[in-house]
């Protein structure tokens, strides 16, 4: 066979070959363009760029979200090589994580409720809390409530901590006991001793909302006779009201009213708020004592265990061996020494009660603790706040100073008991001859 015929004979097989080749290597190139944008097509590893000016209310929700995702990813990271996330964002930080919900869209997740569902992952264990929270009692944002109220916000940005904690309370001229029909408390001065006990303690976050011209000429003297050196008091007149319903009642109530409806402005703007009354003395500064684990911590009525909740029983003879029942009975907590924190859940608490004593009349610390305290039952949810009681013996209630407790603090010289943050006379009538003795002491 001539060498011609046979490059004849191979020529097909040849181009054969050739053309199985040609589509190998192409579609190698097609599966390589394909993965070039697939990779490309992925969410960027890093993280997304947010304008740090941005206001819109979406984009800040998306942005908070993705916040949220990076620093649990971050604290799980540092937990696992046994590095103590609080050691770098500082005490309480866990708050940073609680309370974010995104829709994606940044929209409500249904009309009736919004599933507050947060998840985070202490040591890498999901934990969910599953009640929903009812969109009425969520806190509005901080940029809408600060518009709204332009002053009291700068108030509470100048004096705060730098935790974001402020002390508020109030006061009107029965406070100063001018008219001794009106206090109860057999006459004094108590709003001057609770201004000497702030100096004392030296609790500068503080803020006193003013709510007579009375006691707002008593402030104003006061601060021109001791001069602009003196411990500086921080006072101000709220541009609230007290509700219509309470025009009737107590001085009392009449002022507590308007306290929650301070607190609630204060904990939407981000302020976590000790509210005080002025019928106690505070020996050392009560923001060094707190714990901050709870949404809501609290002094108490309570003057033994039952302060901190202890269970009891009953029984029935007439129903044989199966009469008897278990029941938890405690004392309420006592609104005139409270942290609140600034979260959904006690927002969710002051709200209600601030609704109720704007729809009828009522005992701000009765209505407080109903709502607290009371557990969901039937269509009835509860806010689900987290409560800690304060410490009985350093936040201590003068039925237990001077009665249950009298020979561990009386008298002074032998006294075993530890000494106090605070002592309130919520018990006792002569509550003005009380404080000074404490404050002797």
């Amino acid at each position: 066979m001539s060498t011609m015929e046979s490059s004849k004979r191979g020529g097909p097989a040849r181009n054969s070959q050739r053309t199985i080749w040609l589509a190998l290597l192409f579609g190698q190139a097609i599966v390589a363009v394909a993965i070039i944008m697939l990779i490309r097509s992925r969410p960027s590893a890093h993280p997304q760029q947010w304008s740090e000016h941005a206001t819109d209310r979406d984009a800040l929700r998306l942005e908070g979200a993705d916040l949220k995702n990076r620093l649990e990813s971050w604290r799980r990271r540092a937990t696992a090589v046994a590095l103590d996330p609080n050691d770098i964002l500082g005490p309480g930080s866990g708050a940073l994580t609680n309370g974010i919900t995104s829709t994606g869209t940044g929209a409500i997740a249904s009309e009736d409720v919004v599933d507050a569902a947060a998840t985070c992952n202490p040591n890498g264990h999901p934990i969910t809390a599953v009640a929903p929270l009812n969109p009425k009692y969520l806190m509005r944002p901080a940029a809408e409530v600060e518009a709204e109220n332009p002053e009291f916000a700068q108030l509470l940005a100048t004096y705060a901590n730098d935790k974001r904690e402020i002390m508020l309370g109030l006061t009107n001229a029965v406070m100063i006991c001018k008219n001794t029909t009106l206090c109860w408390w057999n006459g004094g001065n108590i709003l001057e001793s609770f201004l000497e006990i702030l100096e004392r303690s030296n609790i500068t976050n503080h803020l006193i909302g003013v709510t007579d011209d009375q006691a707002a000429k008593y402030l104003s003297d006061r601060a021109a006779d001791r001069g602009p050196t003196a411990f500086k008091i921080n006072w101000f007149r709220p541009n609230v009201r007290i509700p219509d319903v309470q025009a009737n009642t107590r001085e009392a109530n009449r002022v507590s009213s308007l306290k929650f409806s301070l607190l609630q402005t204060s904990l939407q703007l981000g302020y976590h708020t000790l509210i005080t009354d002025m019928d106690l003395v505070y020996i050392s500064n009560p923001f060094n004592e707190l714990h901050r684990d709870a949404d809501i911590e609290s002094s108490s009525d309570g003057f033994d265990t039952m302060a901190y909740g202890r269970i009891n029983s009953v029984h029935d003879p007439t129903m044989g061996w199966g009469g008897g029942g278990l029941f938890m009975e405690t004392f309420t907590i006592n609104v005139g020494c409270a942290y609140i924190r600034a979260t959904h859940r006690a927002f969710a608490v002051v709200k209600r009660a601030a609704d109720e004593l704007a729809a009828q009349p009522g005992w701000d610390q009765q209505v407080f603790n109903t709502h607290l305290l009371t557990q969901s039952h039937g269509e009835y949810a509860s806010p689900y706040a987290t409560l800690r009681v304060m410490d009985i013996d350093k936040f201590v209630n003068s039925k237990r100073y001077f009665r249950t407790r009298r020979d561990a603090y009386l008298p002074g010289a032998s006294s075993s008991a530890p000494t106090p943050v605070m002592v309130h006379f919520n018990y006792h009538p002569d509550k003005h001859a009380r404080m000074l003795c404490i404050m002797d002491r």
